[in-house]
Formats: C-alpha cells, structure tokens, sequence
C-alpha cells in the first residue's frame, strides 16, 4: 500500500537559526526523551543540521517510494526514513543525495543502511544513518509512505518536528517547543565560559557545581577536606 499526504509547514526561519546556534548536546542536558538512540552515526564531522522532518516509510527490499518524496522535498527540509527494522539493504546512496545537494535539503537521517559513502562525503550532505552495505533497494513497488507518523532511532516523528543533528546525535523538538528547548539549551551554552574562567583561576569543579554539598544533601556521607 502507498499512502501519500501533504506537506507540513516549515519551520520558521527564526526558530530554525535559533537552533543552529546551540549544539544538540546542549539539549541532551535537560531532556530526556526525543533523542535517536547511539546506533544513529553522522557519516560527517563537524556538521550541524538543523530543519523540518519530511517522513518517509520505504519498507525492506523495496525502495519504490524514495525518488517520490525526493520530488516533494524544499530547501532546509530534512528528511527522515523509517525503514520498518531493515539493515540489509541499502536505501540511501549517491544519486539520491545529489538531488539533496540542488534542492538544498538540510540533511538525510535514515533508521537504516547507506551506500556509496566515499560519494556521500564528496556530496557533503548532512546524513545520519545505522551502517553501510553494498546491497540496495530495488523499485518493487510494494508499499511506502509519506508525511505519516514513523518511528527512527527509537523516537517517534511527526512531519512538521523540528531535527536537530550533529555528530553527537539527532534530537526531535515537536514545533510548540521549540524556542523553549533552545532558549533552555542556550542557558546551558553561555554557563561553559563561566566554568573555563573559574578553573582556569584555579577553583575545582566539585566546588563550582557544589557536588560535595548536593551528595550530602541526599544523605550520604563523605570524607573530604
């Protein structure tokens, strides 16, 4: 079956740089859930990738409906491949991520396998997926889906979520939440400085964060100086 549906708003241009500005890490100190698992490798360093999910569901063998969504995709958008559990073959390659490098796709981030990865990192688009083989799809026009509710990395996407990826992971932001999540992320980015300064003028960490007298507050015991 093949179920096609329309596209989702963008994400605001502000909000979008507002995420560029903060590390996906940065996220990871404060929220817990709608961070991809660590099987999710970028195939680049160095590269932060911020967008719009545009999903796609292109089960096993068949990769019928990805040249489909390929057609559909805008600049900044981010596409997220669902690939129902399959790593044996290989639904990203080359020629799909040259289409990425002229329609000015923001990145690729596949719950699957990748192909022709010297060509990948030639092509320089942002991709984040589960390994590599040399086996592909084929177009056997059996099923797929897009703009539906898909499940990468363990995290569940809605067409229309924010992603932000780097090589540290790949965060979902649901659109409502977005300038909380970054402006909290933010925070935590400017408290960095702050903490260099202090070590470098020879203050210890445990007393920076007053670790000692958090541990003792939940009961414990310790012997320090």
């Amino acid at each position: 079956m093949f179920r096609v549906e329309k596209m989702p708003a963008q994400i605001p241009t502000e909000l979008r740089e507002l995420l560029l500005s903060v590390e996906p890490v940065k996220v990871g100190h404060f929220k817990d859930g709608g961070i991809m698992d660590h099987g999710m490798a970028a195939l680049l360093p160095n590269r932060h990738a911020v967008g719009t999910a545009v999903t796609c569901k292109s089960p096993g063998i068949d990769g019928t409906i990805i040249p489909l969504v390929m057609g559909m995709l805008r600049r900044n958008d981010i596409l997220v491949i669902d690939r129902g559990g399959d790593l044996k073959h290989a639904a990203w390659g080359a020629g799909l991520a040259y289409a990425c490098t002229v329609i000015g796709v923001a990145g690729v981030v596949i719950d699957g396998l990748i192909c022709d990865v010297g060509k990948l990192r030639d092509l320089a688009v942002p991709t984040w997926s589960r390994g590599v083989t040399a086996l592909t799809t084929q177009r056997t026009g059996q099923a797929g889906e897009i703009n539906t509710t898909v499940s990468c990395g363990g995290v569940t996407i809605e067409p229309g979520d924010a992603i932000s990826a780097d090589e540290n992971g790949v965060v979902v932001i649901k659109p409502g939440e977005i300038r909380d999540v970054a402006e909290k992320a933010l925070k935590v980015k400017s408290g960095e400085p702050v903490t260099r300064a202090r070590l470098d003028a020879g203050e210890r960490l445990s007393d920076i964060r007053g670790t000692v007298e958090f541990i003792r507050s939940k009961g414990f015991t310790l012997n320090m100086p």
